[in-house]
Protein backbone atom coordinates (compact mmCIF):
# COMPACT_ATOMS: atom_id res chain seq x y z
CA UNK A 1 0.00 0.00 0.00
CA UNK A 2 1.17 3.74 -0.46
CA UNK A 3 1.65 5.71 1.65
CA UNK A 4 -1.44 8.93 1.44
CA UNK A 5 -0.20 12.25 0.43
CA UNK A 6 -0.91 15.33 2.75
CA UNK A 7 -3.36 16.15 0.42
CA UNK A 8 -5.28 12.61 1.04
CA UNK A 9 -5.71 13.02 4.16
CA UNK A 10 -8.26 14.65 6.43
CA UNK A 11 -7.27 16.97 9.62
CA UNK A 12 -8.25 14.44 12.31
CA UNK A 13 -11.04 16.65 13.99
CA UNK A 14 -13.24 16.61 10.97
CA UNK A 15 -13.78 13.05 10.73
CA UNK A 16 -16.31 13.37 13.66
CA UNK A 17 -18.82 15.37 11.88
CA UNK A 18 -21.05 12.79 11.73
CA UNK A 19 -22.22 11.91 15.29
CA UNK A 20 -19.07 9.75 16.12
CA UNK A 21 -17.99 9.44 19.34
CA UNK A 22 -14.91 12.18 19.38
CA UNK A 23 -12.42 9.85 21.38
CA UNK A 24 -9.70 12.70 20.48
CA UNK A 25 -11.33 15.83 22.09
CA UNK A 26 -14.28 14.88 24.35
CA UNK A 27 -14.31 14.48 28.35
CA UNK A 28 -12.68 11.60 29.57
CA UNK A 29 -15.14 10.14 31.64
CA UNK A 30 -18.28 10.93 29.34
CA UNK A 31 -16.86 10.30 25.90
CA UNK A 32 -16.14 6.47 27.28
CA UNK A 33 -19.52 5.98 29.03
CA UNK A 34 -20.99 7.62 25.58
CA UNK A 35 -19.00 5.09 23.41
CA UNK A 36 -18.78 2.28 25.77
CA UNK A 37 -22.85 2.00 26.45
CA UNK A 38 -24.16 0.57 22.66
CA UNK A 39 -20.99 -1.58 22.82
CA UNK A 40 -22.25 -3.05 26.18
CA UNK A 41 -25.41 -3.17 25.13
CA UNK A 42 -24.61 -5.20 21.44
CA UNK A 43 -22.54 -7.62 23.81
CA UNK A 44 -25.80 -8.20 25.36
CA UNK A 45 -27.34 -8.75 22.57
CA UNK A 46 -24.94 -11.12 21.48
CA UNK A 47 -25.19 -13.07 24.44
CA UNK A 48 -28.81 -13.80 23.76
CA UNK A 49 -27.97 -15.63 21.25
CA UNK A 50 -26.57 -18.75 23.02
CA UNK A 51 -29.36 -17.39 25.76
CA UNK A 52 -31.82 -18.48 23.26
CA UNK A 53 -30.76 -21.77 21.92
CA UNK A 54 -30.35 -22.81 25.44
CA UNK A 55 -33.45 -21.81 26.45
CA UNK A 56 -35.33 -23.60 23.71
CA UNK A 57 -32.80 -26.71 23.61
CA UNK A 58 -32.80 -27.00 27.46
CA UNK A 59 -36.00 -28.41 27.06
CA UNK A 60 -34.38 -31.57 25.52
CA UNK A 61 -32.90 -32.61 29.33
CA UNK A 62 -29.53 -31.92 30.58
CA UNK A 63 -27.25 -33.79 27.75
CA UNK A 64 -28.85 -31.23 25.60
CA UNK A 65 -27.63 -28.43 27.87
CA UNK A 66 -24.34 -29.66 27.95
CA UNK A 67 -24.19 -30.26 24.17
CA UNK A 68 -24.51 -26.79 23.78
CA UNK A 69 -22.14 -25.32 26.53
CA UNK A 70 -19.78 -27.44 24.96
CA UNK A 71 -20.45 -26.35 21.44
CA UNK A 72 -20.29 -22.60 22.81
CA UNK A 73 -16.51 -23.30 23.82
CA UNK A 74 -15.80 -25.20 20.46
CA UNK A 75 -17.84 -22.12 18.63
CA UNK A 76 -15.80 -19.70 20.71
CA UNK A 77 -12.71 -21.41 19.63
CA UNK A 78 -13.66 -21.17 15.93
CA UNK A 79 -14.35 -18.07 15.68
CA UNK A 80 -10.83 -17.37 17.10
CA UNK A 81 -9.33 -17.76 13.62
CA UNK A 82 -10.70 -14.94 12.16
CA UNK A 83 -11.40 -12.83 15.28
CA UNK A 84 -8.22 -11.77 15.77
CA UNK A 85 -7.56 -10.66 12.30
CA UNK A 86 -10.43 -8.62 12.36
CA UNK A 87 -9.31 -7.31 15.80
CA UNK A 88 -5.78 -6.30 14.01
CA UNK A 89 -7.79 -4.59 11.37
CA UNK A 90 -9.30 -2.04 13.59
CA UNK A 91 -6.00 -1.23 15.76
CA UNK A 92 -5.22 -0.75 12.33
CA UNK A 93 -8.00 1.28 11.20
CA UNK A 94 -8.31 3.29 14.71
CA UNK A 95 -4.73 4.46 14.39
CA UNK A 96 -5.03 5.60 10.88
CA UNK A 97 -8.09 7.26 12.04
CA UNK A 98 -6.02 9.20 14.60
CA UNK A 99 -3.86 10.67 11.95
CA UNK A 100 -6.47 11.85 10.14
CA UNK A 101 -5.56 8.91 6.96
CA UNK A 102 -9.16 8.50 6.03
CA UNK A 103 -8.08 6.68 2.71
CA UNK A 104 -5.71 4.36 4.26
CA UNK A 105 -8.37 3.27 6.65
CA UNK A 106 -10.81 2.72 3.45
CA UNK A 107 -8.06 1.07 1.91
CA UNK A 108 -7.27 -1.62 5.18
CA UNK A 109 -11.01 -2.22 5.20
CA UNK A 110 -11.13 -3.12 1.78
CA UNK A 111 -8.11 -5.72 2.11
CA UNK A 112 -9.29 -7.20 5.32
CA UNK A 113 -12.51 -7.21 4.29
CA UNK A 114 -12.06 -9.58 1.09
CA UNK A 115 -8.94 -11.80 3.04
CA UNK A 116 -11.70 -12.16 6.02
CA UNK A 117 -13.92 -13.78 2.72
CA UNK A 118 -11.81 -15.99 1.32
CA UNK A 119 -10.73 -17.69 4.85
CA UNK A 120 -13.85 -17.67 6.35
CA UNK A 121 -15.24 -20.06 3.63
CA UNK A 122 -12.10 -21.59 3.28
CA UNK A 123 -12.03 -22.33 7.14
CA UNK A 124 -16.09 -23.95 7.80
CA UNK A 125 -15.19 -26.20 4.93
CA UNK A 126 -12.57 -27.66 6.06
CA UNK A 127 -14.21 -27.82 9.34
CA UNK A 128 -17.02 -29.21 8.53
CA UNK A 129 -14.85 -32.33 7.41
CA UNK A 130 -12.75 -32.18 10.77
CA UNK A 131 -15.59 -31.95 13.04
CA UNK A 132 -15.84 -35.68 14.33
CA UNK A 133 -11.70 -35.71 15.07
CA UNK A 134 -12.58 -32.84 16.83
CA UNK A 135 -15.48 -33.81 19.57
CA UNK A 136 -13.33 -37.20 19.61
CA UNK A 137 -10.40 -35.30 21.06
CA UNK A 138 -12.86 -34.06 23.57
CA UNK A 139 -13.66 -37.35 25.06
CA UNK A 140 -17.80 -36.51 26.02
CA UNK A 141 -20.17 -38.44 27.16
CA UNK A 142 -21.52 -40.41 23.75
CA UNK A 143 -25.19 -38.50 23.78
CA UNK A 144 -23.45 -35.06 24.63
CA UNK A 145 -21.32 -35.51 21.57
CA UNK A 146 -24.01 -36.70 19.42
CA UNK A 147 -25.76 -33.26 20.13
CA UNK A 148 -22.86 -31.26 19.94
CA UNK A 149 -22.06 -32.64 16.43
CA UNK A 150 -25.54 -32.30 14.78
CA UNK A 151 -25.71 -28.40 16.54
CA UNK A 152 -22.18 -27.54 15.27
CA UNK A 153 -22.48 -29.22 11.94
CA UNK A 154 -25.55 -27.16 11.28
CA UNK A 155 -23.90 -23.58 12.74
CA UNK A 156 -20.37 -23.86 10.02
CA UNK A 157 -22.72 -22.39 7.70
CA UNK A 158 -23.01 -19.71 9.20
CA UNK A 159 -19.32 -18.68 9.87
CA UNK A 160 -18.25 -16.71 6.78
CA UNK A 161 -21.69 -14.42 7.62
CA UNK A 162 -20.43 -14.20 11.60
CA UNK A 163 -16.65 -13.60 10.81
CA UNK A 164 -17.73 -11.03 8.05
CA UNK A 165 -19.98 -9.21 10.66
CA UNK A 166 -17.35 -9.32 13.42
CA UNK A 167 -14.58 -7.74 11.06
CA UNK A 168 -17.18 -5.18 10.02
CA UNK A 169 -17.68 -4.52 13.53
CA UNK A 170 -14.46 -3.98 14.27
CA UNK A 171 -13.84 -1.59 11.69
CA UNK A 172 -16.45 0.51 12.17
CA UNK A 173 -15.95 1.05 15.85
CA UNK A 174 -12.46 2.26 14.79
CA UNK A 175 -14.23 5.42 13.81
CA UNK A 176 -15.77 5.84 16.89
CA UNK A 177 -19.19 4.56 16.01
CA UNK A 178 -20.45 1.80 17.97
CA UNK A 179 -24.06 2.21 17.30
CA UNK A 180 -23.63 0.30 14.07
CA UNK A 181 -22.49 -2.41 15.35
CA UNK A 182 -25.24 -2.57 17.90
CA UNK A 183 -28.12 -2.45 15.30
CA UNK A 184 -26.84 -5.10 13.55
CA UNK A 185 -26.60 -7.83 16.50
CA UNK A 186 -29.95 -6.43 17.65
CA UNK A 187 -31.15 -7.47 14.50
CA UNK A 188 -29.53 -10.97 13.72
CA UNK A 189 -30.75 -12.05 17.29
CA UNK A 190 -34.85 -11.02 16.57
CA UNK A 191 -33.99 -13.10 13.51
CA UNK A 192 -32.41 -15.93 15.87
CA UNK A 193 -35.19 -15.94 18.13
CA UNK A 194 -37.63 -16.03 15.81
CA UNK A 195 -36.14 -19.00 14.02
CA UNK A 196 -35.17 -21.13 16.84
CA UNK A 197 -38.63 -22.74 17.99
CA UNK A 198 -39.64 -23.13 14.41
CA UNK A 199 -36.93 -24.77 13.47
CA UNK A 200 -36.19 -27.09 16.75
CA UNK A 201 -39.52 -27.85 17.54
CA UNK A 202 -41.08 -27.55 14.10
CA UNK A 203 -44.00 -26.05 13.23
CA UNK A 204 -47.08 -26.55 10.46
CA UNK A 205 -44.76 -28.26 8.10
CA UNK A 206 -41.60 -27.59 9.10
CA UNK A 207 -40.20 -30.53 10.81
CA UNK A 208 -38.98 -30.52 14.09
CA UNK A 209 -35.15 -30.28 13.92
CA UNK A 210 -34.11 -30.47 17.32
CA UNK A 211 -30.23 -29.80 17.98
CA UNK A 212 -29.92 -29.31 14.00
CA UNK A 213 -32.55 -26.55 13.97
CA UNK A 214 -30.62 -24.38 16.84
CA UNK A 215 -27.52 -24.69 14.88
CA UNK A 216 -29.77 -23.51 11.35
CA UNK A 217 -31.46 -20.69 13.11
CA UNK A 218 -28.55 -19.06 14.09
CA UNK A 219 -26.19 -19.66 10.78
CA UNK A 220 -29.12 -17.88 9.06
CA UNK A 221 -29.13 -14.85 11.44
CA UNK A 222 -25.56 -14.82 10.95
CA UNK A 223 -25.52 -14.72 7.10
CA UNK A 224 -28.00 -12.81 7.37
CA UNK A 225 -26.09 -10.41 9.15
CA UNK A 226 -23.29 -10.73 7.17
CA UNK A 227 -24.81 -9.42 4.15
CA UNK A 228 -26.07 -6.47 5.25
CA UNK A 229 -22.56 -5.35 6.53
CA UNK A 230 -21.04 -5.69 3.43
CA UNK A 231 -24.12 -3.76 1.93
CA UNK A 232 -23.75 -0.89 4.36
CA UNK A 233 -19.74 -0.63 3.84
CA UNK A 234 -20.27 -0.83 0.41
CA UNK A 235 -22.17 2.10 -0.34
CA UNK A 236 -20.29 4.38 2.87
CA UNK A 237 -23.51 4.69 4.93
CA UNK A 238 -20.60 3.51 8.10
CA UNK A 239 -18.05 6.51 7.84
CA UNK A 240 -15.97 3.72 6.06
CA UNK A 241 -16.28 2.85 2.31
CA UNK A 242 -14.97 -0.24 0.39
CA UNK A 243 -12.44 0.57 -2.64
CA UNK A 244 -14.05 -1.61 -4.69
CA UNK A 245 -11.41 -0.93 -7.65
CA UNK A 246 -8.69 -2.01 -5.17
CA UNK A 247 -9.84 -5.65 -4.95
CA UNK A 248 -6.41 -6.93 -5.73
CA UNK A 249 -4.98 -8.71 -2.59
CA UNK A 250 -2.02 -6.69 -0.87
CA UNK A 251 0.04 -9.04 0.85
CA UNK A 252 1.88 -6.67 2.58
CA UNK A 253 -0.68 -4.77 3.82
CA UNK A 254 -2.38 -8.09 4.97
CA UNK A 255 0.70 -9.41 6.70
CA UNK A 256 0.76 -6.18 8.69
CA UNK A 257 -2.38 -6.91 9.59
CA UNK A 258 -1.96 -10.32 10.55
CA UNK A 259 0.59 -9.42 12.33
CA UNK A 260 -1.88 -7.40 14.92
CA UNK A 261 -3.89 -10.03 14.04
CA UNK A 262 -2.21 -13.28 15.07
CA UNK A 263 -1.38 -12.47 18.95
CA UNK A 264 -4.86 -11.81 19.29
CA UNK A 265 -6.17 -14.75 17.94
CA UNK A 266 -3.77 -16.58 19.87
CA UNK A 267 -4.96 -14.46 23.10
CA UNK A 268 -8.91 -15.60 22.35
CA UNK A 269 -7.28 -18.86 21.82
CA UNK A 270 -6.03 -19.13 25.12
CA UNK A 271 -9.31 -18.22 26.74
CA UNK A 272 -10.55 -21.01 24.51
CA UNK A 273 -8.22 -23.56 25.62
CA UNK A 274 -8.10 -22.71 29.52
CA UNK A 275 -12.64 -23.22 29.43
CA UNK A 276 -12.04 -26.55 27.28
CA UNK A 277 -9.48 -28.02 29.79
CA UNK A 278 -12.09 -26.70 32.94
CA UNK A 279 -15.02 -28.16 31.07
CA UNK A 280 -12.78 -31.29 30.46
CA UNK A 281 -11.88 -31.11 34.47
CA UNK A 282 -15.72 -31.02 35.20
CA UNK A 283 -17.05 -33.77 32.92
CA UNK A 284 -14.81 -35.82 35.67
CA UNK A 285 -17.52 -34.83 38.02
CA UNK A 286 -20.38 -36.12 35.90
CA UNK A 287 -22.98 -34.46 33.57
CA UNK A 288 -24.56 -32.11 36.32
CA UNK A 289 -21.04 -30.46 37.06
CA UNK A 290 -20.91 -29.80 33.19
CA UNK A 291 -24.05 -28.58 33.04
CA UNK A 292 -23.49 -25.95 36.30
CA UNK A 293 -20.79 -24.94 34.15
CA UNK A 294 -22.24 -24.29 31.49
CA UNK A 295 -25.12 -21.98 32.99
CA UNK A 296 -22.46 -20.20 35.56
CA UNK A 297 -20.08 -19.62 32.05
CA UNK A 298 -23.69 -17.86 31.09
CA UNK A 299 -23.80 -15.46 34.32
CA UNK A 300 -20.49 -14.43 33.75
CA UNK A 301 -20.00 -13.39 30.21
CA UNK A 302 -23.15 -11.20 31.01
CA UNK A 303 -21.51 -9.42 33.90
CA UNK A 304 -18.71 -8.89 32.12
CA UNK A 305 -20.74 -7.77 28.95
CA UNK A 306 -19.71 -4.04 30.53
CA UNK A 307 -15.83 -5.28 30.51
CA UNK A 308 -15.50 -6.19 27.20
CA UNK A 309 -17.53 -3.04 26.07
CA UNK A 310 -14.92 -0.57 27.91
CA UNK A 311 -12.14 -2.56 26.90
CA UNK A 312 -12.95 -2.29 23.31
CA UNK A 313 -13.43 1.34 23.68
CA UNK A 314 -10.29 1.22 25.71
CA UNK A 315 -8.56 -0.29 22.56
CA UNK A 316 -10.02 2.19 20.38
CA UNK A 317 -9.08 5.28 22.26
CA UNK A 318 -5.74 4.03 22.38
CA UNK A 319 -5.34 3.49 19.08
CA UNK A 320 -7.02 7.12 18.13
CA UNK A 321 -4.97 9.37 20.46
CA UNK A 322 -1.72 6.93 19.74
CA UNK A 323 -2.15 8.06 16.17
CA UNK A 324 -3.18 11.82 17.06
CA UNK A 325 0.07 12.09 19.16
CA UNK A 326 -1.96 12.07 23.31
CA UNK A 327 0.08 10.15 25.12
CA UNK A 328 -1.55 11.51 28.25
CA UNK A 329 -4.96 10.68 27.30
CA UNK A 330 -4.60 7.24 26.99
CA UNK A 331 -3.33 7.12 30.62
CA UNK A 332 -6.64 9.08 31.47
CA UNK A 333 -9.04 7.09 30.08
CA UNK A 334 -7.38 3.83 31.82
CA UNK A 335 -8.17 5.58 34.67
CA UNK A 336 -11.21 6.22 34.34
CA UNK A 337 -12.12 2.75 32.69
CA UNK A 338 -11.02 0.89 35.43
CA UNK A 339 -12.86 3.22 37.69
CA UNK A 340 -16.06 2.89 36.03
CA UNK A 341 -15.99 -0.67 35.40
CA UNK A 342 -15.13 -1.28 39.35
CA UNK A 343 -18.58 0.19 40.20
CA UNK A 344 -20.75 -1.65 37.91
CA UNK A 345 -19.28 -4.98 38.40
CA UNK A 346 -19.54 -4.33 42.15
CA UNK A 347 -23.09 -4.02 41.65
CA UNK A 348 -23.58 -7.18 39.55
CA UNK A 349 -21.78 -8.98 41.38
CA UNK A 350 -23.71 -8.51 44.39
CA UNK A 351 -26.64 -9.16 42.62
CA UNK A 352 -25.00 -12.71 41.11
CA UNK A 353 -24.50 -13.76 44.93
CA UNK A 354 -28.07 -12.58 46.04
CA UNK A 355 -30.47 -14.31 42.90
CA UNK A 356 -27.82 -16.78 40.85
CA UNK A 357 -30.05 -19.91 41.84
CA UNK A 358 -33.09 -17.99 40.25
CA UNK A 359 -30.87 -17.59 36.81
CA UNK A 360 -30.19 -21.56 36.62
CA UNK A 361 -33.91 -21.83 37.66
CA UNK A 362 -34.85 -20.41 34.26
CA UNK A 363 -32.95 -22.50 32.31
CA UNK A 364 -33.48 -26.39 34.26
CA UNK A 365 -35.66 -27.77 37.30
CA UNK A 366 -32.69 -30.39 38.06
CA UNK A 367 -31.69 -29.26 41.61
CA UNK A 368 -28.86 -30.57 41.37
CA UNK A 369 -27.52 -28.82 38.52
CA UNK A 370 -28.97 -25.54 40.21
CA UNK A 371 -27.36 -25.88 43.65
CA UNK A 372 -23.68 -26.28 41.86
CA UNK A 373 -24.71 -23.62 39.30
CA UNK A 374 -25.00 -21.02 42.37
CA UNK A 375 -22.32 -22.88 44.47
CA UNK A 376 -19.79 -21.87 41.28
CA UNK A 377 -21.79 -18.00 41.03
CA UNK A 378 -20.69 -17.88 45.04
CA UNK A 379 -17.28 -18.32 44.28
CA UNK A 380 -16.56 -16.83 41.39
CA UNK A 381 -18.35 -13.63 41.77
CA UNK A 382 -15.50 -12.63 43.87
CA UNK A 383 -13.17 -12.68 40.77
CA UNK A 384 -15.13 -10.62 38.75
CA UNK A 385 -13.53 -7.03 39.42
CA UNK A 386 -10.04 -8.31 39.49
CA UNK A 387 -10.77 -9.69 35.89
CA UNK A 388 -12.20 -6.49 34.89
CA UNK A 389 -9.77 -4.19 35.73
CA UNK A 390 -7.09 -6.75 34.09
CA UNK A 391 -8.94 -6.47 30.27
CA UNK A 392 -9.17 -3.19 30.92
CA UNK A 393 -5.61 -2.96 31.16
CA UNK A 394 -4.60 -5.33 28.64
CA UNK A 395 -6.91 -3.82 25.86
CA UNK A 396 -4.19 -0.25 26.25
CA UNK A 397 -1.36 -2.29 25.37
CA UNK A 398 -2.95 -4.19 22.69
CA UNK A 399 -4.67 -1.24 21.06
CA UNK A 400 -0.79 0.20 21.15
CA UNK A 401 -0.29 -2.26 18.54
CA UNK A 402 1.75 -4.55 20.87
CA UNK A 403 -0.74 -7.50 20.66
CA UNK A 404 1.84 -9.74 20.94
CA UNK A 405 2.60 -8.30 24.82
CA UNK A 406 -1.38 -8.59 25.26
CA UNK A 407 -1.24 -12.07 24.37
CA UNK A 408 1.30 -13.46 26.30
CA UNK A 409 -0.27 -12.21 29.65
CA UNK A 410 -3.66 -13.31 28.56
CA UNK A 411 -2.48 -16.79 27.64
CA UNK A 412 0.32 -17.06 30.39
CA UNK A 413 -1.95 -16.50 33.05
CA UNK A 414 -4.52 -18.66 32.11
CA UNK A 415 -3.07 -21.53 30.73
CA UNK A 416 -0.03 -21.53 32.81
CA UNK A 417 -1.42 -20.07 36.08
CA UNK A 418 -5.12 -20.42 35.97
CA UNK A 419 -6.05 -24.23 34.62
CA UNK A 420 -3.28 -25.44 36.84
CA UNK A 421 -4.48 -24.17 39.69
CA UNK A 422 -8.11 -25.83 39.10
CA UNK A 423 -6.58 -28.79 38.55
CA UNK A 424 -4.82 -29.11 41.35
CA UNK A 425 -7.54 -27.79 43.75
CA UNK A 426 -10.34 -29.90 42.57
CA UNK A 427 -7.81 -33.14 42.02
CA UNK A 428 -5.38 -32.96 45.25
CA UNK A 429 -7.47 -31.52 47.42
CA UNK A 430 -11.07 -32.19 49.52
CA UNK A 431 -12.62 -29.40 47.20
CA UNK A 432 -13.79 -31.79 44.39
CA UNK A 433 -15.68 -29.52 41.66
CA UNK A 434 -15.32 -26.30 43.88
CA UNK A 435 -11.58 -26.07 43.40
CA UNK A 436 -12.14 -25.72 40.09
CA UNK A 437 -14.15 -22.93 40.80
CA UNK A 438 -11.15 -21.50 43.56
CA UNK A 439 -8.75 -22.04 40.62
CA UNK A 440 -11.23 -19.77 38.02
CA UNK A 441 -10.82 -16.85 40.94
CA UNK A 442 -6.97 -17.36 41.76
CA UNK A 443 -6.10 -17.01 37.95
CA UNK A 444 -8.06 -14.02 37.80
CA UNK A 445 -6.22 -12.39 40.56
CA UNK A 446 -2.71 -13.57 38.96
CA UNK A 447 -4.09 -12.34 35.56
CA UNK A 448 -4.60 -8.51 36.88
CA UNK A 449 -1.49 -8.12 38.85
CA UNK A 450 0.54 -9.32 35.46
CA UNK A 451 -1.21 -6.86 33.34
CA UNK A 452 -0.20 -4.13 35.77
CA UNK A 453 2.98 -4.79 35.77
CA UNK A 454 3.56 -4.76 32.16
CA UNK A 455 1.86 -1.56 31.84
CA UNK A 456 4.11 0.38 34.25
CA UNK A 457 6.82 -0.75 32.24
CA UNK A 458 5.45 1.34 29.20
CA UNK A 459 7.27 -0.74 26.84
CA UNK A 460 3.97 -1.02 24.67
CA UNK A 461 4.18 2.61 23.87
CA UNK A 462 6.82 1.74 21.59
CA UNK A 463 4.96 -0.61 19.42
CA UNK A 464 4.62 0.14 15.19
CA UNK A 465 1.30 0.38 13.71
Amino acid sequence: MQESTPAEQTPAPKQFKRGKVDLLNGPIDSTLRTFAIPLAFSFLVNMLYSWIDTYFVSRLGASAIAAIGVSEQLGFFIFNFGSGFAIGTGIIVARRMGEGDRKGANYTATQAVLSMLIFSVSLAIGLYFGLDFILNVMNLEPEVARLAKMYLAALLFGVPGNFLTFQINSIVRSTGNSVFPMMILLMTTVINAVLAPILIFGVGPIPALGMTGAGLATAGAQLIGGIISVSMLITGKTGIRLMMDKLSLDFALIWRIAKQGIPASLQMFSVSISRIMLFKFASGFGTSIVAAYTLGLKVDLFVFMTVFAVGIAMETATGQNLGAGNIKRVFLFHRSAMKQVSIVIAFLATAVFLFGDHFAGIFTNDAAIIRETTRYLHTAVFGYIFFGVGLVTTRVISGAGASFRSMVIVGGSLIFLQVPLAYSLSQYTDLGPQGIWFGVVGGYILFTGIAFIELSRRKWLSAKV
